[in-house]
């Protein structure tokens, strides 16, 4: 059984057909490669199958449960923020509790015994344990330390592969 089908798929911007009349299925386990020259519409199609793109016309249809993971081209990270920040952002809400308790436990290295920083560590460390969000933290540090990754540069800092593999990284720690 195919956990992901694309029926008669049909994606044009403008009067250019990218996809005309797809049908694509992938099965469990199953890894495809997907190569075409530039403007034939590879990255129009991973983004309909990931769901961020709508057809035009056809049917998608995702096994129940399914999750999937797209990786931009050209990833767009806010400026301030750091590896750490944007990898656990593939976590959703948990990912933005576990960056706040990152932050506070670092700032509170830097100045032991703040009160506020001590309070705000507190609260981050009830939030996480309110949600099982240790268990999406150790995913965070794992892809972080496998992709070789440093957690508390500033992502505006690194280079575009780097910044690439930082999308990548994001993309693993939501487990697709």
């Amino acid at each position: 059984m195919a956990v992901l089908t694309l029926s008669r798929a049909q994606l044009a911007y403008g009067h250019w057909p990218l996809l005309d009349g797809v049908d694509f299925e992938l099965a469990p386990r199953e890894r495809v490669g997907l190569i075409g020259r530039n403007g034939t519409g590879k990255s129009s199609l991973l983004r309909v199958l990931a769901g961020a793109a709508a057809l035009d016309d056809g049917e998608l249809r995702r096994a129940n449960g399914l999750r999937i993971a797209h990786v931009a081209q050209e990833p767009v990270f806010a400026h301030a923020a750091t590896v750490y920040d944007t990898v656990a952002l593939g976590l959703g809400e948990a990912g933005s509790l576990l960056a706040d308790y990152h932050h506070a436990t670092t700032r509170l290295a830097e100045h032991p015994g703040d009160p506020a920083l001590l309070r705000a560590v507190d609260d981050a460390q009830a939030r996480i344990d309110a949600g099982d969000g240790w268990t999406l933290g150790h995913r965070v540090d794992n892809v972080l330390d496998r992709l070789g990754l440093a957690p508390d540069v500033p992502v505006a800092t690194l280079s575009g592969g780097w910044q690439k593999r930082n999308a990548l990284a994001q993309a693993l720690a939501a487990n697709p």
